[in-house]
């Protein structure tokens, strides 16, 4: 996982005005993704109240949230010396439902903040910290206090409308912006935090020394150069950590105050010039400059350094299988996770596929045992043991919570166990199923990289206590302590032994700068030697068994590399001193010593039952105005809600028509306490409105439809980092009425129209997939996706109506339709920045004769986007799209559909241009060839049925052309894909109505 999950709050995005809404009926219409970061709705939730704060938990976190909740109090102390607080009260969720190390923060629908109980010990970057949970809360923090501050016209339209998400000014900020804030005060409010470690300058460091840094418009949270959204947080600290320094510190408070208040809070650098005096785009460069100025190029790490990959992107934990071979685990970015065999050769192969990139430990016998995350329900993410033997994975534990394992040669494990708010080491059986603990899980101590002493007796690892000094320890088979060895304010991370067990090698940032240590473990504190001199960073050291070679993992501007060196006979610099950081000698960067002793405050105020109502009421509505030539103005609005840990949700609509005095409405509720399944309940009222002509073709009235729905669904969920499965059946009611103007013509029309009828349904949804989706990709790639849909509907005959069973009054009729679609994708290993990809759609629907509604053939598929609140661009999904020919080409109760597309990558510059709101990521090509059906059989003669012309023999629809696809993030951090295409009929043109050549612009991917 990567550190940049700290603080990657669900940000309000450019144009949002109901998103929550829309997000919440799309999940009822399309099946639902792997639920990774949602809570846990149908756990038993506590909470605690402060001054400021109410807190949430689950009991067996209640000590970690007693902690949190005293903590949040202190940071928000401190925070309100920097920045001007946040009205009420508010939320603070701590989760410990999945096992990775995050958090995130949002001002809708209010203030509320969640932390997940995860500690760092697997995010170097992140072990900075003198207690994580303060770290974590003051990052958040400060993203509530910055996007909900509000001033002049905001604040008016957040009077008229509520906390409407288009009226938080601060959350149309980029996200360098919003994160680097984030960034600069948790390092400045508790004198950690990543401005004080050493990984974001290493980060830099890499850039210059390559000489790459990045432009300020290519600081994007959808940027796929690496290290992808790392940069934001990163680079936007740099850039408020030099601002503060070289302008003073009180500047970030005027620069917020101003972006709360400005009527156009896109244009950043007028906005800055007035705050700081200077303009960012001058200021990166004036800070971009200095650091070229001292990168070093062409030092290598570790004398006579050699690289073996060169792929980049992550590479971790290397061993030994033998002395001429490596086994590691690796994400390149064209490809997912998966563990590596390495000869010294450079010759590379998989032998497995991995959830993460994370350790694999090779087994005497062959096999090699690892740790990977998996969803063990709908909601909760857990870390396991696994075994691979030959191609065959064993899973030897489920829903342990067990990582970063070591194996001794009679197969006894170490490994990490997560408990509630903290992490412990324990030993674990060769078959996973006996689990000793042999240290405590306490808050005030974590557990980090334990590794087994080669004669099987001692075991090292990382202790990591509160206060900033991570220490180096060895424990007996019994947890008793028999070494250690403390790193005062540094990092130390990844010991592993030297083969004759005399000393460990560490990496460690004891010098300003990850490096590789030997430490000499015969007495404590131990000799400590360093080995490196990297300009970046050098992790994971590990001696070969024939002693002579060590392999390390060595950070560059485009990733992780694997290299090997000779062992160092000498010390790189003798007698070294630790370095605090990069900002020890800045005395205005923190704030000052008597202040940050401030003691917290135990909370132990009674801990009560959850109650979801305070967060479920409406906090905003929105205006809706719609306008049309002959169907009058609709007035109205709607609102959303959704409560603090997911059980309810809702979104209610109404509008009133104008010219007709007709009301409309639309309400969505979704109950989620149960876990599984998620149950969904709408309602619809709506009205249509036609002309009724006479026998010479004029005009004489209108005739008005009511159409009301009532339906309900329950969908279960199977998400796995693998797979997705869901299953959705349901059922509902329409019922239609009539009514005419002037009211006498109702009685002249068909006896339809002077009744009401109903049409009862019920329906089922599955769908299945199993697509893999590298960073780099251009496409979903190796896998397939199924759903299946079928709906069964009556009609209740009013007794003096002619139904369609052979007359027969007052009876139901019934109709049935089943639509399925199947895509496949396969990936090609060609050259480029991704694989090739070839995807073939096939759909299919079938409805019978007594339908209400049937299907149409023709349209472009894609998606749209919001670009300003209530207007979008693009074009909808189709399930039966034909390129080239316009939406409805053909209409019937049978439908075909087919598309292969060729896709192929063509370069992934991630750049911006200047003047143009874009970052140009990645763009790839596609040659695609359509076909599609729609038609009614021949034999299929009723008295009421969709089909305009029976037994019309409706000709395949079919087209080739090719299409130009970007995938941008508009406006630094809005990601979309961007088609440019040409569609060329080749059978049924003049048929389908349709252009000899057309050219498109839309959005989105076309499956």
């Amino acid at each position: 996982m990567s550190s940049a999950g700290i603080g990657a709050s669900p940000r309000l995005r450019k144009a949002a005005a109901i998103a929550g809404a829309a997000a919440l009926i799309l999940a009822t219409l399309v099946p639902l993704e792997p639920l990774r970061g949602q809570l846990v709705p149908n756990d038993e939730w506590k909470t605690i109240q402060t001054q400021h704060f109410r807190v949430h938990f689950t009991p067996p976190l209640e000590q970690l949230a007693r902690h949190s909740a005293a903590t949040a109090e202190r940071a928000y102390l401190l925070l309100s010396r920097e920045l001007v607080p946040p009205r009420g009260k508010i939320d603070l969720v701590v989760a410990d439902n999945v096992d990775f190390t995050n958090g995130y923060a949002t001002p809708f629908p209010s203030n509320r903040i969640v932390v997940y109980a995860h500690p760092p010990v697997d995010e170097i970057a992140l072990r900075y910290n003198a207690d994580w949970t303060e770290l974590v809360i003051t990052h958040e923090l400060t993203h509530i206090f910055h996007l909900d501050r509000t001033r002049g016209i905001w604040k008016l339209g957040r009077f008229l409308f509520g906390r409407h998400p288009a009226f938080f000014p601060n959350a149309y900020m980029p996200a360098w912006i919003t994160e680097g804030l984030a960034v600069y005060y948790e390092s400045r409010i508790t004198g950690t935090g990543r401005l004080e470690g050493s990984t974001h300058y290493m980060v830099a460091r890499a850039a210059a020394e390559a000489g790459s840094l990045p432009r300020l418009g290519e600081l994007s949270s959808e940027t796929s150069r690496f290290p992808r959204g790392e940069v934001v947080y990163a680079y936007g600290g740099f850039i408020f950590d030099h601002l503060s320094r070289t302008r003073g510190e009180k500047t970030i408070r005027d620069f917020v105050e101003l972006t709360s208040g400005s009527i156009f809070p896109l244009t950043l650098n007028g906005k800055s010039r007035k705050a700081f005096g200077v303009s960012f785009e001058r200021a990166w460069r004036q800070w971009g400059d200095s650091l070229l100025r001292t990168a070093q190029r062409g030092t290598v790490p570790l004398a006579g350094w050699r690289e073996l990959t060169s792929e980049g992107w992550i590479v971790s934990a290397p061993r030994w299988v033998s002395e001429t071979t490596l086994l590691y685990g690796a994400a390149t970015g064209r490809e997912v996770a998966h563990a590596y065999m390495l000869g010294l050769d450079g010759i590379q192969r998989k032998i497995g596929r991995r959830n993460a990139p994370a350790v694999n430990v090779p087994l005497p016998n062959g096999d090699v045992l690892f740790s990977q995350p998996d969803l063990i329900d709908a909601y909760r993410l857990r870390n396991d043991l696994y075994v691979q033997r030959g191609g065959e994975e064993i899973r030897l534990t489920h829903g342990a919570r067990l990582s970063a394992p070591d194996a001794r040669r009679d197969g006894a494990i170490v490994a990490v166990q997560q408990v509630p708010g903290s992490t412990r080491l324990v030993r674990v059986a060769a078959d996973g199923k006996r689990i000793v603990p042999i240290t405590s899980g306490a808050l005030d101590v974590q557990w980090a990289d334990p590794r087994w002493s080669p004669d099987g007796a001692r075991i090292a690892a990382v202790r990591i206590p509160r206060g900033n000094r991570p220490e180096i320890v060895i424990l007996d088979t019994l947890g008793t302590e028999r070494f250690s060895r403390q790193f005062q304010n540094a990092v130390a991370a990844s010991p592993s032994w030297s083969r004759d067990g005399t000393k460990l090698y560490i990496s460690s940032d004891h010098s300003g700068t990850m490096q590789v240590y030997a430490l000499d473990v015969a007495l404590s504190p131990g000799t400590l030697t360093r080995l490196s001199n990297a300009v970046t960073g050098l992790f994971g050291p590990e001696q070969s068994p024939d002693t002579e070679r060590l392999a390390a993992v060595l950070y560059q501007t485009d990733g992780y590399h694997l290299g090997i060196a000779p062992v160092p006979r000498a010390p790189v610099v003798a007698n070294e001193s630790a370095v605090r950081g990069a900002r020890a000698l800045c005395t205005e960067c923190r704030l000052p010593d008597a202040v940050l002793q401030i003691p917290l405050r135990p909370e132990s105020g009674t801990a009560r039952s959850y109650s979801p109502w305070r967060s479920l009421l409406p906090t905003y509505w929105e205006p809706l105005i719609e306008s049309s030539t002959g169907f009058g103005t609709r007035l109205g609005g709607a609102t959303t809600g959704t409560d603090l840990v997911g059980r309810h949700s809702y979104l209610a609509q109404a509008t009133f028509n104008t010219k007709y005095r007709e009301t409309e409405g639309f309400g969505f509720y979704r109950y989620s306490g149960f876990g599984q399944p998620l149950l969904d309940f709408t309602a619809e009222q709506a009205w249509d409105h036609s002309s009724i002509v006479n026998s010479a073709e004029a005009i004489v009235g209108d005739l008005a439809q009511r159409s009301r729905i009532f339906s309900a669904r329950a969908t279960v969920t199977r998400p796995r980092a693998r797979n997705f499965g869901s299953v959705t059946i349901g059922g509902d009611v329409e019922t239609r009425d009539y009514t005419s103007d002037p009211d006498t013509l109702l009685a002249k029309l068909p006896p339809l129209y002077a009744q009401t009828i109903r049409y009862p349904s019920v329906f089922g949804v599955a769908a299945w997939s199993n697509t893999r989706r590298p960073p780099l990709s251009i496409s979903r790639e190796d896998g397939v996706s199924v759903s299946v849909s079928a709906r069964q509907r009556w009609r209740n005959s009013p007794e003096n109506l002619p139904s369609e069973n052979a007359g027969v009054a007052g009876s139901r009729s019934w109709s049935r339709s089943v639509v399925g679609v199947t895509a496949a994708y396969k990936s090609l290993d060609l050259p480029g920045f991704a694989h090739h990809v070839i995807a073939v759609r096939g759909a299919a629907g079938y409805a019978d004769s007594r339908a209400i509604s049937g299907f149409s053939a023709g349209g472009l598929s894609g998606t749209t986007i919001e670009v300003i609140a209530g207007v979008g661009l693009g074009n909808e999904r189709r399930t039966f799209g034909v390129r080239g020919f316009p939406p409805s080409a053909e209409r019937g109760i049978r439908a075909f559909a087919g598309s292969l597309e060729y896709r192929a990558p063509i370069a992934a510059p991630s750049r911006h241009v200047r003047f143009i709101p874009l970052l140009f990521d990645r763009f790839s090509a596609t040659a695609f060839a359509d076909a599609g059906r729609a038609y009614c059989p021949g034999a299929v003669v009723q008295a009421v049925t969709v089909c305009s012309d029976p037994g019309a023999a409706n000709p395949w629809l079919a087209s080739a052309g090719a299409e130009l696809n970007l995938d941008a993030a508009i406006y630094y951090d809005v990601p979309a894909r961007i088609r440019l295409g040409v569609a060329a009929p080749v059978a049924s043109r003049e048929y389908g109505r349709a252009k000899s050549m057309s050219l498109y612009l839309t959005f989105g991917s076309s499956f």
